[in-house]
């Protein structure tokens, strides 16, 4: 009876179990995506070619957002940067830049990413603790030349190569650390705002959107106040966080902005490349996607390797002798394949074990499925387009086995197919809906909760 009893138990990890159909809604659509990204804060010198593709090209996991910081000042750059190994732009006065983010952005720039910067902190001048580090808060007296500042910083990087997409005001502005950092108030980053704003505009660049407040977890208060004040909000183009931390990933409200998601990552010191720690991602970044509706997420460093982040931990994209670990290949099952300018759509799956979205480009009429199988069993799955059809889906895997590999095609018939998910990966389906499929007209959704179940 024993002997029975764990033969059944074998059949049952062994067979592919059958949920719920789930249903794509082509015309069901939700908030519009930015892109995926990642940061080379604090890097010394440029990729190598094949590692420029991996993360930038679609031939490898395609991200499409940069993140850079702004160094304030060359004084703070001989005193905080120089000694750790980098170097910095010769510039005049004002902000500058580490010549290895430099060149990473410009590489970048060539494959069509978008680059976006970030302070770490004012310089130590302006600065009521006089110092680069240890928290501090900008001057109010200084206000308007720390605005002059990062809008010559963002004319610099445009005469360089890189048009600078956005200007975040501080990184997590509720964290002094013994690194680059200062505070604010939500009343301080209010006041600011419009300083930044007038900057930009006199400096020729104001076509590049203002971020707020990138606090170090999934929260937003710093932001109520300048978004409470109408004329203040208006000069806002992007709300933003990090997401560290306990805060639960709900969404925020949105005062009509996009919302990005800006950096993330394992705060583990011991490196793991494994497919468990790559689901662990998948899940984090399923919740932000279909749960908080952002329009863009971002890992934290794109490298530990030697000259760029150079640690042994688990918070990058590389380790250090830059192999690449499972999570950055799930994060190409949606980078990869959801580009700028996608859409969100619905998901109708109530009953089952799967974490799914689901995207479309409603000017090529292309689509991406992407489905999380976090049990040790297969699924046995059965997709239904509604709204839409195609002829046939090609599915890319990554598993213990597999990293974003691309399966044989599989023929639709009628609208629906059916497919087998490994167990513990991650599978994104690829296609292009046919004629039927319905594309103008509609109305993009903000909504606060998703009709898309799982992996509570």
């Amino acid at each position: 009876m024993l002997f029975a009893l764990s033969f059944l138990a074998l059949m049952l990890l062994a067979w592919p179990a059958q949920p719920q159909d789930a249903v794509i809604n082509w015309t069901d659509v939700h908030q519009e995506i930015d892109g995926f990204g990642g940061s080379c804060a604090d890097f010394h010198k440029a990729f190598s070619p094949k590692m420029v593709d991996f993360f930038f090209s679609t031939s490898g996991i395609g991200l499409s957002l940069l993140r850079v910081q702004v160094v304030p000042s060359a004084a703070d750059c001989a005193s905080f940067f120089v000694p750790n190994g980098g170097s910095c732009m010769a510039v005049p006065s004002g902000a500058t830049i580490l010549r290895g983010e430099l060149s990473i952005a410009q590489q970048a720039v060539a494959r069509g990413v978008k680059v976006w910067s970030a302070p770490w902190s004012p310089p130590a001048s302006m600065k009521s603790n006089g110092s680069f580090i240890n928290g501090g808060s900008l001057l109010r007296a200084d206000y308007s030349a720390w605005a002059d500042t990062l809008a010559g910083y963002v004319k610099m990087m445009n005469s360089n190569g890189v048009p600078i997409y956005a200007m975040s005001v501080q990184n997590e502005p509720d964290n002094a650390q013994s690194w680059g950092s200062a505070t604010y108030t939500a009343q301080q980053m209010h006041d600011f705002v419009p300083h930044l704003y007038s900057a930009l505009q006199s400096a020729g660049v104001g076509s590049t959107k203002i971020m707020i407040a990138e606090a170090a977890q999934w929260d937003f208060s710093l932001a109520a106040v300048a978004m409470d004040d109408p004329t203040v909000a208006g000069d806002v183009g992007i709300l933003a966080a990090h997401g560290y931390g306990s805060a639960r990933i709900l969404a925020p409200r949105t005062y009509g902005k996009h919302v990005w998601q800006t950096e993330n990552s394992s705060t583990s010191l011991t490196y793991d490349g494994s497919m468990k720690d790559g689901l662990s991602w998948a899940s984090v970044i399923h919740r932000y996607l279909a749960v908080a509706n952002v329009n863009a997420w971002h890992a934290w460093f794109l490298s530990d390797g030697p000259d760029y982040g150079g640690g042994t931990d688990n918070a990058a994209l590389t380790d250090i002798d830059l192999n690449y670990p499972k999570r950055a290949y799930v994060i190409g099952q949606w980078s990869k394949f959801v580009r700028p300018g996608w859409y969100r759509i619905g998901v109708s799956y109530s009953f089952g074990p799967l974490g799914l979205t689901a995207f479309k480009d409603p000017d090529s009429r292309s689509f991406a499925i992407v489905a999380i199988n976090p049990g040790r069993i297969r699924v046995r799955q059965t997709f239904s387009l509604n709204g839409f059809s195609t002829n046939a889906v090609t599915p890319w895997i990554t598993s213990a086995r597999l990293s974003l590999a691309a399966q044989p095609p599989i023929s639709v018939s009628g609208a629906s197919f059916t497919y087998t998910l490994p167990a513990s990966s991650v599978t994104t389906f690829s296609g292009s809906a046919t004629q039927s499929a319905t594309n103008t007209g509609f109305t993009p959704k903000r909504e606060w909760m998703t009709d898309l179940v799982s992996n509570r």
